[in-house]
Formats: structure tokens, C-alpha cells, sequence
């Protein structure tokens, strides 16, 4: 049984990417692992009038936090099991080495938490899981909460570490969907299409063992932000695939440019496959 893990800092943003968690949960069956992560010694020199016997009734009541938002998920989800925790430390690091310790198979975050990072593009906390996660992440962006896995976007810049995501992706997902690997260029369309010609082979036998419908589309884009949210729109997606090894695609992903328009503005979640190279 797979092993979803749910960082949270109890917002209501945080809420509605466990609500989206606990949905994928229920659909396949997996398990839920809800995290808190505090840095009690940064908090003691952050308010040193705090007193020592204060952050114990802070710890008392993050405690508190954590047993009445498992309660409340499982009213609405009794059929998945759903456990929890509080951890000191870092959230990036703490989360990684959970994740390693427990033999995670996703990680779930919203991308703003209760700090409302305004001009993060997931939020530094996010971000930084991405970076260290050992396991695929899932970023939820505000307002969703539904879970659902119908139609999927791929992002594909003939990468040799794509054709490992995707695989990996259907086999953690495991359920018929419809796939579109989309790339976005800037000038030479015939090229272009011969590129994705030839990289689609590669994809289509990943999809022969599996029950994913592929669909490929190139389109021209000098705004990549707003391509991909066109994108999204008209192809009526649930979700977006990326692999952050990618570099020079992901560096763009995260241009200024992108945070004015999807950060204020996100759609749907975006999984960040993970692959062995560094």
C-alpha cells in the first residue's frame, strides 16, 4: 500500500491540499501521513519574551492541531487510514528524511501556506521540498481540493529523464487517463514537429503497458507562463506533470515572469516527478 505524506501548517490552504490528498488517497487506496514541522529554537530567539513554559502550551496545542485535523479528515474519508505527526527542525530536511524513513511514495503541498508568500512561486516551502524530496511532490494550488485525474498535461523538452517520468508517473497514478506531452518552441515548426515525432515513439511504449491515451502538441509560445495556462484551458486539464532535473526548462518555469502570472493565478496541481539524475 502506497504511502501519501501531507505537510501542513494547519491554514486553510493547507486543508483543502489534504482534502485533495485524502481524495487520491480514497481513490486508490492508499495511506494519508499528515506532518507539522515547528522550529521551537528559531521561535525562542525570534520572541525571546516568550517563555520556555509558554512553547510547551504551543507545543500542547499544536498537538491539539494535529488530533483534531485527523479526526476531521477521517469523518469525511473513515475508509483510508490516516495517521500524523509533529516534528522539530526545517521544513525541507524534515520532510526529505521523513519521507526516506517511511518509505513515502508522494508528497502533497499547497503552494501558500498560512505565511502567504505574495511573490513565491510555490511558496519558499514548496519550493525548497521539490528541491530535497526524494519522491515525487504535488503542488496544490489555491482553491482546489477536489481531486481529479482524467486529463493530464505533460511537459516535455526531449529530455532523457521525461520518457522516466512519465513512466513513473502511470505507474504511480495506475488508472486511465488521457495524457497530452505538449512542448512549447519559439521559431522552426517543421523541426520541431520532427522532434516530437521521433521522441513520440518513445513515449508510446510506455503507454502500451499502461492505460494512459497519449496525445502530443506543439505550439508556438514567446510567453511560457501564459502558454502553459492557454494550455491548461483549452486542453481542460486536471493536472501538470514537469521534471524539475530538467534544468534549463525549470529555471524557466521559475522566471519572474511566471510568478506574475500563475503564482496569483494558479489552476490546477502540478507533479514534480523526480529522476536518478543529479
Amino acid at each position: 500500500m502506497k504511502t501519501l505524506l501531507i505537510p501542513t501548517d494547519f491554514s486553510r490552504h493547507a486543508y483543502q491540499a489534504c482534502l485533495y490528498a485524502a481524495g487520491m488517497a480514497a481513490r486508490h487506496g492508499w495511506k494519508l501521513h499528515l506532518l507539522h514541522v515547528y522550529q521551537s529554537f528559531y521561535a525562542v530567539s525570534a520572541y525571546p519574551g516568550v517563555t520556555g513554559a509558554a512553547w510547551v502550551e504551543i507545543k500542547d496545542a499544536t498537538d491539539q492541531q494535529m488530533a483534531e485535523l485527523k479526526e476531521k479528515l477521517k469523518k469525511q474519508f473513515p475508509a483510508i487510514s490516516i495517521s500524523g505527526e509533529n516534528r522539530e527542525g526545517t521544513m525541507a530536511d524534515t520532510v526529505a528524511n521523513f519521507a526516506r524513513e517511511k518509505n513515502v511514495n508522494l508528497i502533497v503541498m499547497g503552494t501558500q501556506g498560512a505565511t502567504g508568500l505574495k511573490y513565491a512561486v510555490l511558496g519558499s516551502n514548496t519550493f525548497a521540498v521539490i528541491l530535497k524530496s526524494p519522491v515525487p511532490v504535488v503542488a496544490i494550488p489555491a482553491r482546489i481540493s477536489a481531486f481529479r485525474m482524467d486529463r493530464v498535461g505533460f511537459a516535455v523538452n526531449y529530455h532523457a529523464t521525461e520518457v522516466t517520468a512519465l513512466e513513473d508517473f502511470t505507474t504511480l497514478m495506475d488508472r486511465p487517463m488521457v495524457i497530452t506531452l505538449f512542448h512549447f518552441y519559439e521559431k522552426g515548426k517543421q523541426e520541431e514537429t520532427k522532434r516530437m515525432q521521433k521522441w513520440a515513439k518513445r513515449f508510446e511504449k510506455i503507454a502500451t503497458g499502461s492505460d494512459a491515451e497519449l496525445h502530443f502538441k506543439l505550439a508556438i509560445s514567446r510567453n511560457l507562463p501564459v502558454s502553459i495556462n492557454r494550455m491548461v484551458a483549452r486542453e481542460q486539464l486536471d493536472a501538470l506533470v514537469m521534471t524539475p532535473m530538467d534544468k534549463p526548462f525549470f529555471s524557466r518555469m521559475f522566471s519572474k515572469q511566471l510568478i506574475k502570472v500563475i503564482a496569483h493565478k494558479p489552476t490546477v496541481p502540478v507533479f514534480f516527478m523526480k529522476t536518478d539524475e543529479r
